[in-house]
């Protein structure tokens, strides 16, 4: 399993994959489907979907004390990925301090309820759990109650073509913390050479073709609307992303699981043209497979992008003199900070938050000049000029406009406004004025990169390290804060 390293660090499968020989003395079921390979370690088949589902039922059970209930024309969940997903939101609240009062939206739940339960039995949160399938909706709603956990979870049957806003706007007393959702990443059409049709509304995938090089080493049964949707996955998260232009803060965190790579340029197009909107993309890796996690929110003192535990931080190596004064050296990288228009929050232990919207450290030299020679050339070549005067006649309208919440206009975002005037019908010599006005229109600037600087007096040096955004950057940052150390040194 090449990407099991890269799991999340507190995944318990990460470093101890499940047990086949205690769950088969624990579970007749799973050990019916069971079988010993030549190597005399039990293995189990998992090009059968009974077996699949089996091997789920266990490890709920075993794992979290989950009693869920699978049925076999529905999808089964890979544990292992789900918690990865239910982790990454964990530590998404942590870094940001949330860890009371979580209420999340678990959008398309499916049969098993799957995040709902795990965000629950693990973390202790509440969920409003939504699922379009009246059949997927009945069950989800038997695992919670057999379960008991029917006062923190809420199963909610939508419509089709619904995302979160209704769901959001009839619980007008909440105050939700996060939506979540793995929506089905194939089209419609797409599905139908993937997936062969079962008995009812059920397909499986084709695992069995042999003369496929990508071929899937296990079983997916699924109903077709857990398999494919209008769209795909990008017209599933971008109709989420719609709902969230409309909500605004009345979620925290908008966060999306994407199986396809391919998808996020799409996705990361449509959020960069929202206004507001701060976006983050993470890796979620298990097995064989690699997904993403879309993150997205309109509060811009959020942060989305949860740092590797490990990261090491960038190092900027302090003449010893100069690191027993740091307050001349917190001054020195103030003013440096300050010239590249990065802006940064102080913290009690003298560390800063800085966060960059535009790379203003490339370049330099180049620059300076561009600029002096363009002052050369004004004024050599800059002419004598003359004011114009015109004849000019005054007229002006005043208007209240109140005070608006940005949110009339989806197409402007809160930025549209026009004015037209015509002569008065009524009144000679006067004008009629009409003001169109969207308020207000107070804009987030998506970061460049966003990190922590820190002094270290122990270790003579500058530590810089990575928050979210592109690392390419910080190293950039990096190496213009030692050239401008060496030359600060030297005067």
């Amino acid at each position: 399993m090449a990407f099991n390293k890269m799991m999340h660090p507190r995944n318990p499968y990460k470093d101890k994959p499940p047990d086949f020989n205690e769950l088969a003395e624990k579970y007749s079921e799973f050990r019916s489907h069971c079988f010993v390979a030549p190597n005399g370690k039990l293995s189990l088949n998992f090009r059968s979907t009974d077996a699949v589902r089996s091997l789920a039922r266990a490890m709920l059970h075993n794992d979290f004390g989950l009693d869920v209930e699978l049925p076999s024309d529905c999808l089964v969940p890979r544990v292992p990925q789900r918690l990865n997903y239910v982790l990454f939101i964990d530590d998404l609240l942590t870094m940001n301090g949330i860890d009371t009062d979580v209420l999340g939206i678990d959008i398309g739940t499916g049969a098993s309820c799957i995040y709902a339960l795990l965000g629950t039995k693990q973390c202790g949160w509440r969920f409003v759990a939504t699922e379009s399938d009246e059949f997927a909706a009945q069950v989800a709603s038997n695992n919670v109650r057999n379960n008991g956990l029917g006062k923190l979870i809420e199963v909610i049957k939508v419509q089709e073509d619904r995302v979160i806003k209704d769901i959001v706007r009839s619980h007008s007393n909440e105050h939700f913390t996060f939506c979540m959702c793995n929506p089905p990443f194939y089209e419609e059409d797409e599905a139908e050479t993937k997936f062969v049709h079962l008995d009812g509304d059920a397909m499986e995938n084709k695992c069995y073709d042999v003369t496929r090089r990508s071929a899937p080493r296990s079983a997916t049964v699924g109903r077709k609307n857990e398999l494919s949707v209008s769209g795909g996955e990008v017209g599933f998260v971008g109709r989420l992303i719609e709902d969230s232009l409309v909500l605004q803060n009345s979620v925290k965190f908008y966060t999306s699981m994407v199986g396809k790579k391919a998808s996020l340029n799409e996705l990361t197009k449509r959020l960069k043209d929202c206004a507001n909107a701060h976006y983050a993309v993470s890796t979620l890796s298990q097995g064989r497979t690699q997904r993403w996690v879309l993150t997205w929110s309109f509060d811009p003192d959020l942060k989305l992008s949860v740092a590797p535990s490990d990261s090491v931080p960038l190092k900027i190596p302090l003449p010893l003199a100069l690191s027993c004064r740091p307050s001349e050296c917190y001054s020195w990288v103030k003013r440096t900070l300050n010239s590249l228009e990065i802006t940064y929050e102080e913290h009690d232990a003298g560390e800063l938050s800085c966060e960059a919207t535009r790379n203003t450290w490339s370049q330099q030299r180049q620059k300076r000049r561009a600029a002096q020679r363009l002052t050369q050339l004004e004024t050599c070549f800059e002419p004598d000029r003359k004011r114009a005067r015109y004849e000019r006649k005054d007229e002006s309208v005043m208007v209240s406009m109140g005070v608006g919440d940005g949110r009339d206009s989806l197409s402007n975002d809160g930025n549209f406004n026009s004015c037209t005037s015509s002569p008065s019908k009524s009144s000679a010599g006067r004008c009629e004025a009409i003001v169109q006005a969207y308020l207000p229109s107070s804009v987030y600037v998506q970061s460049l990169v966003r990190f922590d600087l820190m002094i270290s007096c122990q270790e003579n040096c500058v530590n810089l390290r990575w928050i979210d955004g592109s690392r390419h950057a910080l190293h950039q940052i990096s190496q213009y804060l030692k050239n401008q150390l060496a030359k600060f040194l030297r005067t």
